[in-house]
C-alpha cells in the first residue's frame, strides 16, 4: 500500500520562508563584497563616463604616498556564510530524502525484514512454476 503525505500550507509555507532568507542571506553576503570591489576602483571607466570631456588639467605632486591596505574578511562574516551554508545543505538533503521517502515503495515492515532466505527461496519456486506452466501451454498450442 503506498501512501502519500500531503503536505499541508504551513510546511509549503515555512518552506518558502525558509528559502527567501536563504536567498536573502546570499544576497547580503555578496552585497558588500560588490561596494568594496567598486569602492577601490575610484578612477574608474563609469565616473570617466560620467563626467565626460570636462577633464581640468591637474597639478602631480612630486611626493606621493601609496597605502597598501589589505582586505580581510571578519570573523562574523566568515561564521555567518559558513552558518548559512550548512543551513543550506542540510535544506537540501532534508528535501531530498522527504522526497525519496515519499515515493518509496518499501514500507517499514518490509525493511525491518529484509531479503531473507525464504524469501528468495520462494520467489525461485514461483518462477520455476511459471516458466514450468508456459512450457506446457506452448506444448498445447503446437
Amino acid at each position: 500500500m503506498l501512501r502519500h503525505p500531503v503536505q499541508s500550507s504551513r510546511q509549503r509555507a515555512a518552506s518558502l520562508c525558509l528559502c527567501a532568507v536563504l536567498a536573502l542571506a546570499f544576497a547580503g553576503l555578496s552585497a558588500p563584497v560588490a561596494t568594496s570591489a567598486a569602492s577601490l576602483s575610484g578612477s574608474g571607466a563609469l565616473t570617466e563616463l560620467t563626467e565626460g570631456a570636462q577633464t581640468t588639467p591637474t597639478q602631480t605632486t612630486a611626493a606621493t604616498t601609496t597605502t597598501a591596505t589589505e582586505t580581510t574578511n571578519s570573523k562574523t562574516v566568515i561564521i555567518l556564510a559558513l552558518v548559512a551554508a550548512f543551513a543550506l545543505l542540510t535544506g537540501i538533503a532534508f528535501v531530498i530524502v522527504r522526497d525519496a521517502r515519499r515515493v518509496a515503495p518499501a514500507t517499514e515492515s518490509e525493511l525491518s525484514e529484509g531479503g531473507s532466505a525464504r524469501d528468495s527461496a520462494a520467489r525461485l519456486q514461483r518462477r520455476r512454476a511459471k516458466a514450468k506452466a508456459a512450457r506446457r501451454q506452448r506444448k498445447r498450442n503446437r
